[in-house]
């Protein structure tokens, strides 16, 4: 049940860092998609099934801030979510490049699924603006950021083992 507190916890401290600090750290218009960076490590860390959880909680608040196309963000972030865990095995954390990497792709993956489904309501953006302006400056910003996020969400992505303790050194008395 802990886990499950330490989880929502995590994702609502990231609604929040996303709704009252982002807007004033924007570099050039450009703003980090921290929910976004959450969800995905999430997926790594856990597996398919909490990153999407992850990416479902995360993207349902985010989408309070969105304005008209509610329920888009839910659904981009729990995909991203989803394959995000499908890797979860091959994303070391130790390794601070791989995650950086992958939170760039997440972006990209997110964003195409975010504008495919707002192209399918009916709305229009200019690829090269789209492209230049929004996704490429968010997934960098986002891979940059990477690092510090999870230093400061590690404690709360590596959930306690339920494994049996074994004594090795007991056996050869």
């Amino acid at each position: 049940m802990w886990l499950v507190v330490q989880s929502v916890l995590v994702i609502i401290g990231a609604f929040l860092f996303q709704a009252v600090i982002a807007p004033h750290i924007s570099i050039m218009g450009t703003k980090p998609d921290i929910i976004l960076i959450i969800t995905a490590l999430y997926g790594f860390s856990h597996g398919p099934i909490i990153g999407t959880a992850a990416g479902f909680s995360g993207g349902l608040l985010g989408d309070l801030l969105a304005g008209p196309h509610v329920g888009l963000g839910l659904i981009s972030k729990s995909i991203v979510g989803f394959f995000s865990g499908l890797i979860q095995r091959t994303i070391f954390v130790e390794n601070i490049l791989l995650p950086m990497v992958a939170i760039f792709v997440a972006t990209w993956l997110n964003e195409f699924v975010y504008v495919s489904f707002i192209y399918l309501v009916g709305d229009t953006v200019p690829v090269k603006l789209l492209l230049l302006k929004i996704i490429l400056p968010t997934s960098i910003y986002n891979a940059v950021l990477t690092p510090f996020i999870y230093a400061l969400v590690r404690r709360f992505l590596v959930f306690k083992q339920d494994t049996p303790d074994v004594r090795i050194a007991g056996k050869y008395y």
